[in-house]
């Protein structure tokens, strides 16, 4: 007697549904042995159906109990039924189940794979099988390409491949020919003689001349059951038989099937589906590229309106110069900065530029005329002669020193070396030595409607062009001396009975090449000049907040001349021998401009750790928030907050539904043994290469469009720091994620319906 393999007893199953109850099975007892070829007939409805998936694992069953080898099944968990279906179970169904777009050959590796087989070992076995069943050839062919016929013989070249002892079938013949059903059932038949084969069928009389048994299923119970046809029968009957007498033998398997070689074998399938759907991949992997672009910049967005500085206004009482880039850098002992200070703060990345005149950078100079400023012509009150007054016009342009530029920036000529030479841009070649008449106001320095003007002249052109003009640091720190010294004062009129000088105007010293010794010029406006002749001059120290210090020195005497000359009526121009004597040519601090600001933290925070305290002048100077761009603000941040919500929303909308085409495809694989959490594998790997592949693209993307001048993506890249684009990756991320966990669900509860 054959060993029995498959034991029915009292067998029922019902389906429910909201108003009704179905029972498919009633109290089913059937036996199935090794060499058995078993029919299952019955009408539509009747059950036979039910009954064949019972029996593949595929479905389970409310009561009585079904043995396996003599074992039973009742304590079977899900992971025992995947086995199961993997291990003892091969299946040839109707509509051949079969992954189109994988090729011949991969149909039937991907169920050797499935059951541990090396892939090697898989494509050598899998080729044996196909030219068993006559499909030697094909290989490379897709699935979707072959005929009904073959498709057939492909699905039973699967089930064999898999080398289990039972076949199931369900009407493997009911999208046939009459021709191609009759080999498809000999194929069968032979298959019979090693294996136990239980085929569903609606053409029993096609089938009747091969079968050994025929089962009757009526309204969910066995009417008949009955052997049909001897051994000898059989043999007179088939004429067709596999190419090959001999069973390959079984490959060998991982016993385990470990995650390591879960994670391979789908990894594999992800693998095998990019390279067969190249539409889809193309497809998903647009989808998510314009999702990771629009993530990008709702990201960036929120990084850039983090600070809520720039939605306050701008006050010039203590920087003059509104640039949110520089920063004022000093040492934490207080002393001086020096060269190699400087050489130190310029190494640091992002800085661009280290000017050691920091005050001057809040001077501004006028040097076109109409455009910088302009001449006013008119008449005095008390005088018939006329009076040229100048009015500035441009008060965007500040003096910055040639410690920001390199001979390297030049085009023509050389760096400046004496104090009234200038470096510029000019396409006019004649620019070079030519005489330049130039005005210079510090606001925040003289008194008010004071200016200098002096003549320059143009030494170096720029490379690149530019409307900023750089100064000698002789020039930048004679016309910022008053604030990086002390005070100076003028000491006449001398008082017994204070014993002070009743006369000390405060002045600023300038160098005038043409005096000599102790002769200094000053103008006849000056409010309490001192007459002509010798007066004291003095020194007085200041503090950083602009209070003076210590004891104030006395200096030699002065001999006072006098010109005419209402602009600058605080003004003192002395020696060069003169000015050296009193002035200190170091500063404690330097102005230092970097990339952006949005470097502005982290380049302070690299300042503070090379021993440098640093703050933002812009930021200083930022006062009361203005209403408009406070509102502005929110709503750009509260646009991108929404933007990311809707994105979470739609990806996982839209791609769930997209990836739900492919659930046959999964079912197919549940059939011949994949585990479900190797399926669930299978979308992780697949949607996270093209996330990966979304997000890569996306970043090299922005940075060509950075590079190209895009404003948008200028501005927010800068804000682009690590924690910007952690963010943004995983953002991505998540996304996906969740997307995948969602659809999973979905499927995990299609497959186990």
């Amino acid at each position: 007697m054959e060993k029995v393999r498959i034991e029915l007893q009292n067998i029922s199953k019902s389906y429910y549904s909201e108003t009704a109850v179905t029972q498919a099975l009633r109290k089913v007892n059937l036996t199935f042995s090794m060499g058995e070829f078993v029919a299952i007939t019955g009408e539509s409805g009747s059950g036979k159906s039910t009954l064949l998936n019972i029996i593949g694992g595929m479905d389970t069953f409310d009561e009585g109990e079904m043995f396996v080898d003599g074992e039973p099944t009742f304590q079977y968990d899900d992971e025992d039924w995947e086995n199961y279906r993997r291990t003892k179970i091969g299946y040839v169904f109707q509509d051949y189940s079969l992954i189109g777009h994988y090729t011949v050959l991969d149909n039937i590796k991907s169920a050797l794979l499935i059951m541990g087989a090396e892939s090697v070992t898989a494509e050598q076995t899998a080729m044996v099988y196909l030219e068993q069943v006559g499909l030697k050839g094909y290989e490379t062919h897709r699935a979707n390409e072959l005929s009904s016929g073959q498709k057939q013989r492909l699905s039973i070249a699967r089930a064999l491949a898999k080398n289990t002892d039972i076949i199931v079938a369900d009407e493997p013949t009911g999208n046939l020919d009459s021709e191609t059903g009759n080999q498809i059932i000999k194929l069968l038949q032979e298959l019979s003689k090693d294996h136990l084969v239980i085929m569903v069928t609606h053409n029993y009389d096609q089938a009747e001349p091969y079968v050994t048994r025929k089962v009757r299923i009526h309204d969910g119970q066995v009417v008949s059951d009955v052997q049909v046809n001897s051994e000898e029968e059989l043999e007179h009957a088939a004429t067709a038989s596999l190419e090959s007498a001999e069973r390959p033998k079984k490959p060998d398997m991982v016993p385990t099937m470990n995650r390591r070689w879960q994670n391979k074998t789908a990894f594999f399938f992800a693998k095998r589906n990019f390279q067969t759907q190249i539409g889809r991949t193309v497809l998903f992997t647009a989808f998510l590229l314009i999702i990771a672009v629009a993530s990008f910049l709702f990201i960036g967005e929120l990084f850039l309106h983090k600070d809520d500085y720039p939605t306050r206004s701008y006050s010039q009482a203590t920087f003059r110069k509104e640039d949110d880039t520089r920063l004022i850098v000093k040492r934490n002992d207080g002393k001086d900065i020096l060269q190699e200070d400087m050489d130190k703060i310029a190494s640091v990345r992002n800085v661009e530029v280290v000017d050691s005149c920091d005050i001057a950078n809040d001077i501004n100079f006028y040097m076109e005329e109409d455009k910088d400023y302009k001449y006013i012509y008119g008449r005095s009150r008390d005088s018939t002669e006329g009076v040229k007054t100048v009015k500035f016009l441009n008060e965007k342009r500040f003096m910055m020193s040639t410690d920001c530029i390199t001979a390297d920036d030049l085009s023509a000529g050389r760096l400046p070396k004496e104090r009234n030479e200038i470096v510029l841009y000019s396409k006019d070649s004649k620019a070079l030595n030519s005489q330049i008449l130039c005005y210079f106001m510090a606001y925040n320095i003289w008194q008010s409607g004071e200016y200098y003007q002096t003549n320059l002249k143009v030494v170096g052109i720029l490379k690149e062009k530019t409307n900023q003009v750089y100064f000698s640091k002789e020039l930048c720190s004679m016309l910022s001396m008053h604030i990086n010294s002390g005070f100076y004062r003028l000491h006449y009129v001398w008082d017994k009975l204070l014993e002070d000088y009743r006369k000390n105007p405060e002045v600023v010293p300038v160098i005038n090449d043409a005096l000599r010794g102790t002769d200094v010029m000053i103008s006849e406006e000056m409010e309490d000049a001192p007459p002509e002749g010798f007066c004291e001059y003095s020194w007085q120290a200041k503090d950083e907040d602009d209070n003076p210090v210590g004891d104030e020195i006395g200096g030699s005497y002065v001999n006072i001349l006098r010109q005419k000359n209402p602009s600058t009526r605080s003004f003192i121009e002395v020696s060069k021998s003169f000015f050296d004597q009193y002035y200190q040519e170091n500063s404690t601090q330097v102005s230092v401009y970097i990339s952006n600001y949005a470097k502005t933290d982290s380049v302070i925070k690299k300042l503070n750790k090379l021993g440098y305290t640093a703050i933002s002048s812009y930021r200083v100077s930022m006062t009361e928030y203005q209403e408009d761009l406070v509102n502005q603000r929110l709503l750009i941040i509260g646009i991108s907050v929404f933007g990311l919500l809707a994105i979470l929303i739609a990806e996982i909308l839209i791609l769930r539904s997209l990836m739900k085409i492919r659930i046959k495809d999964y079912f197919v694989l549940k059939f011949i043994g994949m585990k479900v959490h190797s399926i669930n594998r299978i979308s992780y790997f697949e949607m996270t290469v093209y996330t990966a592949a979304a997000v890569a693209v996306t970043i090299i993307l922005m940075w060509i469009l950075r590079l190209t001048g895009v404003g948008i993506v200028q501005d927010i890249m800068w804000y682009y720091n690590g924690a910007a684009y952690l963010l943004f990756i995983g953002y991505n991320f998540l996304l996906i994620i969740l997307t995948v966990a969602s659809f999973n669900r979905i499927l995990k509860g299609r497959l186990n319906a």
